[in-house]
């Protein structure tokens, strides 16, 4: 039967420590961008601002598509489903970095389970690369066939207001790219690392076989054994597991019990003479109907 194991330990786990470093400090940058973006916070302003200039449509063809009840054309690139798949993406970096990083540090972050991790991460930045560069072509008389304006000629043609969320548009577009750069380093290293080496395999091998033959001494014991022996010997398990021991009652530690060290101690030492004890040291019986103390002797 062949069988197919993972590495459990990282090759290099320092170099696994300084991408954890390096990721957090580019997820808190991709986080701050993706976040100033949302919802629309220069996104039309930069439509707007290339079809003034005659790169790309213009936003009030949402207007048209509107007024004849067709649904609204809106190219990728522009759209709020780009920007919010931004957030997603970058919020769930963000959540995916601290679970990792705990799990790496209680060494139950396997290098099978990262590569699995590490491929969604390339996979969804892959997908926000592609629609930061999508095409433009919703307006014939305005066709963008290439990467939007403010990637592709600069913030030159940007207004005088613009400029600035011409270079947050082109920081977010490179912090993506760096990202997913840094995943795909990430996945190399996994499936590097999940690969085991001779030395692992010889051992897993070992303890596979120690534990077969473990199974197989106890199934032949098992056989051999009468069902009254096997009774015995549950009953002689159960009778040899821990028990929880014994606690001493309340009134053992009680201080204020009577006719105790401790109870003499609060009392400065004298011991209380119980009313109505007579000469011969019996107690005064008493009336249940409520009435008085009778008398000892009555």
């Amino acid at each position: 039967m062949v069988r197919v194991w993972f590495a459990r330990q990282w090759r290099m786990p320092k170099l696994f420590t300084a991408l954890l470093i390096l990721e957090f400090l580019l997820t808190v940058a991709t986080l701050t961008l993706m976040g100033i973006a949302d919802p629309n916070t220069y996104r039309t302003k930069l439509w707007q601002n290339g079809f003034d200039q005659g790169f790309n449509s213009s936003p009030n063809s949402i207007l048209y598509y509107y007024a004849n009840w067709l649904p609204a054309k809106v190219p990728t690139v522009w759209s709020q489903y780009m920007t919010t798949f931004n957030v997603v993406i970058s919020v769930l970096s963000m959540f995916i970095l601290l679970v990792k990083s705990i799990m790496f540090v209680l060494h139950i972050f396997i290098p099978a389970l990262s590569v699995f991790v590490h491929a969604l991460l390339v996979a969804l930045y892959a997908v926000s690369i592609y629609n930061q560069s999508r095409p433009d072509m919703s307006d014939p008389d305005h066709p963008s066939p290439g990467l939007p304006w403010y990637l592709s000629k600069g913030c030159s043609y940007a207004e005088p207001g613009n400029h600035g969320y011409c270079l947050q548009a082109r920081a977010s577009f490179a912090v993506v790219i760096v990202m997913t750069a840094l995943f795909a380093t990430y996945l190399g290293h996994s499936i590097w690392s999940a690969i085991p080496t001779e030395r692992e395999k010889v051992a897993r091998e070992a303890e596979y076989q120690s534990d077969l033959e473990m199974k197989k001494l106890s199934m032949y014991h098992d056989d051999e054994m009468s069902r009254d022996e096997r009774r015995e010997m549950h009953r002689q398990m159960f009778l040899n597991l821990p028990k929880t021991p014994n606690t001493p009652g309340f009134g053992v530690h009680n201080p204020m019990t009577p006719r105790t060290t401790a109870f003499t101690q609060l009392n400065g030492g004298a011991m209380p003479t119980p009313v109505g004890i007579g000469p011969s040291g019996s107690l005064p019986l008493r009336d249940f109907n409520g009435a008085k103390d009778v008398p000892d002797g009555r």
